[in-house]
């Protein structure tokens, strides 16, 4: 389904990559997740450019557009998924298109459907996607996203976390916040306890004792990693 939409995307996309960027991206992630060579800022125009030229707007209703949107992160590609990312950011949330008692689930599948396995895609999903429609739709959404700190997949449990760095001041989300590191920082695997130490860093800009409580009750837990992140803001003025 749209493979012909897709495929048009995907060889405007190609014709904007760079080697030496997709060399580049590749070593930085440690070949975990191919690349084209595309930036960021090319993706965007380039989802645009095709979204208007290929009719979509017009031709595919709400529905089938974020069908559309999460077919994109089926493809083998980071800058295909980032351009879903994108999609859903720039023209589905914005439209109030995302239905979030509905979609948070399908968001989950990505994950459980391993469409989403590294950390590049999985916060660029949660700092574009998950938390933009967190703060547009309040503690109901949240807790939603939060239950994923259980999740056996890492990248989703991850995503509980990561999902709210950008919403560090909202203390509305704190026992969320808290419940999901205090089941993260036990996980041995690294990018569990980085994503704990992420989302202190940015909560002690707001409510230093706060995150100082948490890591005096848990720092057996911390690698030396993320206790350096988490206090990386200590002392400092907001």
């Amino acid at each position: 389904m749209y493979s012909a939409e897709i495929e048009a995307l995907q060889q405007q996309l190609q014709q904007k990559a760079e080697p030496k960027t997709k060399d580049w991206w590749e070593a930085y992630m440690k070949h975990v997740i191919p690349f084209r060579g595309v930036k960021m800022p090319v993706i965007r125009t380039e989802l645009h450019r095709w979204y208007t030229d290929t009719g979509i707007e017009s031709r595919l209703n709400r529905e089938a557009q974020k069908e559309l949107a999460l077919t994109l992160f089926q493809q083998k590609y980071a800058e295909d998924k980032l351009a879903g990312i994108l999609f859903l950011q720039e023209i589905l949330l914005p439209a109030e298109a995302i239905v979030w008692p509905e979609d948070v689930p399908r968001f989950a599948a990505l994950f459980t459907d391993q469409w989403i396995y590294d950390w590049n895609i999985c916060d660029w999903f949660c700092v574009k996607v998950l938390g933009p429609l967190t703060e547009c739709e309040g503690t109901d959404c949240a807790a939603a996203i939060a239950q994923w700190h259980t999740a056996e997949n890492l990248w989703q449990a991850r995503a509980a976390v990561v999902a709210f760095v950008n919403l560090a001041s909202e203390r509305q989300y704190y026992a969320m916040i808290q419940a999901s590191c205090q089941t993260l920082i036990k996980q041995d695997e690294r990018f569990a306890k980085t994503a704990v130490g992420w989302i202190l860093r940015d909560i002690s800009k707001y409510d230093e004792p706060w995150v100082k409580d948490f890591l005096n009750n848990h720092l057996h837990d911390f690698s030396k990693e993320s206790v350096k992140n988490a206090t990386k803001y200590f002392d400092q003025k907001a």
